[in-house]
Parts: C-alpha cells; sequence; structure tokens
C-alpha cells in the first residue's frame, strides 16, 4: 500500500507538476505557487478525504505487481520510502516503483494492454519509473497529460531514467500500461518551470511578496485578488470593450436560454404525465423525484465574514 506523502510541499514535487505547467484539471501554477509559500509558513494543506485517492493507494502495489509481470520484469522496487531529489533543478518526487528493463523492446499490444507512445517500439534499458494510477473513466489509447505523463518525465530526470510506464487500472476492470521514453521538450520546459518556480519562492522568503504568475481563468483571478480596497480606478479603453463583449454574450445566453425554457415547455406539454418517451433518436426522461423526509435542524450562528465577490458586476453607464 501507499507510503503516504513523501516529499516536502516547500518545493515543487513530480506530482505538481501538471498544475504547474497548466495542463491539470485540479490545480493552476499560482494554487501550486500558494501551497508551498503556506508551507514555507508552516501553513498545512487542508487535508481531503477522497474516495477515489484512497482506492488508488490500496490498489498501487497489486496494479504495479501485475503491470511488471505482464511487460516480462522479474526486477522491480515496489516500495520506494524516501523521496528523491533532482541533483540540479528544484525539483522532487515519490516513486511508486522502479523496475530494470534488462534491454527488452516493447511494441503496442493492445491485446495485452501495452501502449507504446510516440514510437513503434521502445526499448527499456536500464532501470524505469514505474507509476500506478486509478480511474473511474473509460479505457484510453493514450492518457491524457495531467494523470501520469508530466508527472512521469518529472520522475525520469530525477532518476536519470530514459523510460517509464504509467499503469493504469480503469473501472477496476481493465489495466493498461503506457510505456514513454524520455522526452527531451517536455524536460526542458520541466526544468524551465521549476527554476522560475524557485525564484518566486526565494522571492516570497526574502520579502513575504507573492509574485504570482498570471490567472489562468477567472475563479484563479479570484484566488490571486482575494481582498479590494475603496479605491476606484479609471477603467481602460481595452478594459471597455472587455465589457462590451461581456454584456453581449450574457445577452447571447438569455436569449438561448428563453428558447430552451420554449422548447423544454412544448416538449413537458407533450410527456405530459408520462416518465419516459423513446423515438428514433432521442430517449427524454421526465421522472419524479424522491426525498427522504428530514428532521428540523437548527442553523448554528455563523461569525460575520468578508470575501471578495466572485463574479463581476458590469452595468451600462447613461449616456
Amino acid at each position: 500500500m501507499s507510503q503516504g506523502k513523501l516529499t516536502p510541499d516547500t518545493m515543487m514535487s513530480a506530482s505538481r507538476l501538471p498544475g504547474l505547467l497548466e495542463v491539470s484539471k485540479y490545480s493552476t501554477p499560482n494554487d501550486e505557487l500558494l501551497l508551498s509559500c503556506n508551507a514555507l509558513d508552516g501553513v498545512l494543506p487542508e487535508h481531503l478525504e477522497i474516495e477515489a485517492a484512497d482506492w488508488g493507494n490500496r490498489f498501487e502495489n497489486y496494479i504495479l505487481q501485475q503491470s511488471v509481470q505482464r511487460l516480462g520484469l522479474d526486477d522491480a522496487i515496489l516500495e520506494h520510502p524516501q523521496p528523491y531529489f533532482h541533483n540540479e533543478w528544484p525539483l522532487c518526487t515519490s516513486l511508486d516503483g522502479t523496475a530494470d528493463g534488462r534491454g527488452r523492446v516493447m511494441v503496442t499490444d493492445a491485446d495485452a494492454g501495452i501502449f507504446v507512445m510516440g514510437a513503434d517500439q521502445i526499448v527499456l534499458e536500464g532501470w524505469g519509473c514505474v507509476e500506478a494510477k486509478l480511474t473511474g473513466q473509460d479505457p484510453e489509447e493514450a492518457p491524457p497529460l495531467w494523470r501520469g505523463p508530466i508527472q512521469l518525465q518529472g520522475q525520469m530526470a530525477i532518476m536519470n531514467s530514459k523510460w517509464g510506464a504509467v499503469c493504469t487500472l480503469y473501472r477496476g476492470t481493465k489495466l493498461r500500461i503506457f510505456l514513454f521514453e524520455r522526452h527531451d521538450a517536455t524536460q526542458s520546459a520541466i526544468q524551465a518551470a521549476v527554476s522560475d518556480f524557485q525564484s518566486r519562492l526565494d522571492h516570497y522568503k526574502a520579502t513575504g511578496d507573492v509574485k504570482y504568475y498570471d490567472a489562468l481563468n477567472s475563479s484563479d483571478a479570484n484566488r490571486k485578488y482575494p481582498t479590494a480596497g475603496g479605491k476606484e480606478i479609471s477603467l481602460a479603453p481595452s478594459a471597455e470593450e472587455l465589457c462590451q463583449k461581456i454584456l453581449e454574450f450574457k445577452e447571447e445566453i438569455k436569449g438561448k436560454q428563453e428558447v430552451i425554457n420554449f422548447y423544454e415547455t412544448s416538449l413537458k406539454e407533450d410527456l405530459r404525465d408520462a416518465s419516459r418517451a423513446v423515438g428514433s433518436r432521442y430517449l427524454v426522461s421526465w421522472p419524479m423525484r424522491h426525498y427522504k423526509a428530514q428532521p428540523e435542524r437548527l442553523v448554528p450562528a455563523k461569525d460575520a465574514t468578508v470575501i471578495r465577490q466572485n463574479t463581476l458586476t458590469i452595468k451600462e453607464k447613461k449616456q
């Protein structure tokens, strides 16, 4: 079973690289930066009980065992109780497993669930990094960058490995092994990103000031600018254009929603008291929804809080 987190949050680790390189579904560069800045201040991240992650940890060793067996590798280390650090870059990692490829030449074998990424074949030369993943997604012929490949390239850079494997168990029933060679362009991008990340951490340690990245989306901007003072600024002409676009698109969405509501009303008139309707192309459901009885609850008192509004309020000025 997984040893739990081994790497320090005070620096970048391979598992956090997808967020830093802007390919993660779950975090942005600013999220990763704030996590490490907080860690430097001794503030631990909130621990979330995520069932999927718990099952991933429980199945990790079994996924690794089956993967190295399927690859025909009998010399593997599937327990790494310590973190590893790059000898030049500010990057660390924990490892699920490593295996000696002994020069085996592998090609894609879909029936065996083995897929060589980006090449017709791969030579498993020397020791490679083996990363276990578990997902409820349908089986894929290539994993998304955020579920293993970027992390693996970081691990391979630290361990100076020429190959690595992302071993993913899909829906608990289908194991697929994705084999990767060292990708120099990706590792160069990782080197540049972690060096810049560390420079921002060094700046924070020296000044207490966070050098944020450009916001990736509206929610990221909320985290970057969590408070507002009482001052007022002049709106730049370029920002005026943004306001116009936002209002135009909101009107467009409103118009589309009105059309959807009209069509849904007509469709409900067709269904009447039926819970389902089946056509040649579509299945429409309009069932009853059942709610369990709930006891009366008293809402506990809450302290007054002040947070910044998530959305912008834009109004056109009267001329």
